[in-house]
Order: C-alpha cells, then sequence, then structure tokens
C-alpha cells in the first residue's frame, strides 16, 4: 500500500509541476500516506508525514476553503496521535486549532464540527479520568455540553 501511495505522490508531483514549488494537494497525499502508516502501526513515520503535510500547507498556504478544510484535517490527525501517546494537551492545542479554522474562518455552523467538539470532550474526560473522576462517559458528556455551550 505504501509503495502505491509513494508511486501517486511522484505521479501527482509531475503532473503539477514544481516549478512553482509545492502543490497544495501534496498535503492531503501526505495525509493520506500518514493515515496508511498509522494503520500498518508505524506511528514515528506517521508522525512525520502529518508534520510534512503541516508544513508544506504553512508554505502553500491559500484561503480556498477546501485547502483549509484538509489543514484541519491534518491538525485533528495530528490531534489524534498526540491523544493516543498520551500528550492530552498537545492534541487539545492541535484540536482548538482546527476548531478554530472551521468554525472563525470557514464560519462553519457549530454542528458541522461536532466531531472535533465531541474528541475535545473525550479527551478532556480522558485527563480526569486519569486524576481520579470515576465516570468517563459522564465526565465526556459534562464537557460537550460545556464545548457547545461556549462555542455559540
Amino acid at each position: 500500500a505504501m509503495a502505491c501511495m509513494l508511486r501517486v505522490r511522484r505521479v501527482r508531483e509531475d503532473a503539477l509541476g514544481r516549478q512553482n514549488g509545492p502543490h497544495p494537494e501534496i498535503g492531503t497525499i501526505l495525509n493520506n500516506m500518514a493515515c496508511v502508516q498509522y494503520e500498518l502501526g508505524d506511528y514515528k513515520r506517521a508522525e512525520s508525514l502529518l508534520q510534512e503535510a503541516l508544513d508544506l500547507q504553512r508554505e502553500v498556504f491559500t484561503t480556498e476553503p477546501d485547502f483549509l478544510k484538509g489543514v484541519s484535517i491534518v491538525l485533528c490527525n495530528i490531534a489524534f496521535l498526540h491523544a493516543k501517546s498520551g500528550s492530552f494537551p498537545k492534541a487539545l492545542i492541535e484540536l482548538e486549532g482546527a476548531m478554530q479554522i472551521r468554525q472563525d474562518i470557514l464560519l462553519e455552523h457549530s454542528s458541522r464540527m461536532s466531531e472535533i467538539t465531541e474528541n475535545m470532550a473525550h479527551l478532556l474526560a480522558i485527563h480526569q479520568l486519569q486524576h481520579g473522576a470515576v465516570n468517563l462517559d459522564e465526565i465526556t458528556e459534562v464537557y460537550i455540553t460545556m464545548l457547545r455551550k461556549s462555542e455559540r
């Protein structure tokens, strides 16, 4: 699967041309490659590819909505990797960045961001659970309610 993804990347880079620098679409390909690496269990390589995608997105920044949504997706995936390794504060920072793009720049309604809100609530709840809380589902619901109120 990875060899195929690398071939896709090379073909797209050749098709899009490199004379004007990298193309925003390559960030999406890097994100997809990171997801493959994650599924294969290579978390360090997945993180490296996600960072490469984010660096490329910073370099080729555009205000096109699809591009910005792609940046948001990469941030969510980086957050997932941080959460998986137990770095909940880092994960929350990435999720906040993703939410800020979707809410403040793309002006998406909060109902379209429920997945990000629920992930943030779940991370906060897990963090509380590690510090003595007893019911993960109950704490998660409290945080979801709190985060949704703050979005209004």
